[in-house]
């Protein structure tokens, strides 16, 4: 009876083992796809920064409606620094 109860522990503890390992696998995967999002973001915003004035004004056009969405505000946000209007 106590060899059953050593092999019932030692399966609870390599359960507990492996949903541990699941746990620490899954929440790297999602930093890792936080970090993809936030280098794909910067990416985004770079590509807007280096929009010609023409180019950007096109971008806010098409991304005018409201509620504005991300690349709208970020389209209005450069078109204020450089002090230009649609």
């Amino acid at each position: 009876m106590p060899e059953r109860t050593g092999q019932k522990i030692l399966l609870h503890l390599a359960s507990f083992m492996l949903e541990a390992h699941m746990l620490n696998r899954r929440k790297k995967r999602l930093a890792d796809r936080g970090d993809r999002a936030v280098q794909s973001v910067t990416e985004i915003e770079t590509a807007i920064t280096n929009l010609a004035n023409e180019d950007l004004l096109d971008l806010a056009d098409i991304f005018k409606a409201q509620p504005r969405t991300p690349i709208g505000d970020m389209a209005c946000a450069e078109m204020a620094r450089r002090n230009i209007s649609l």
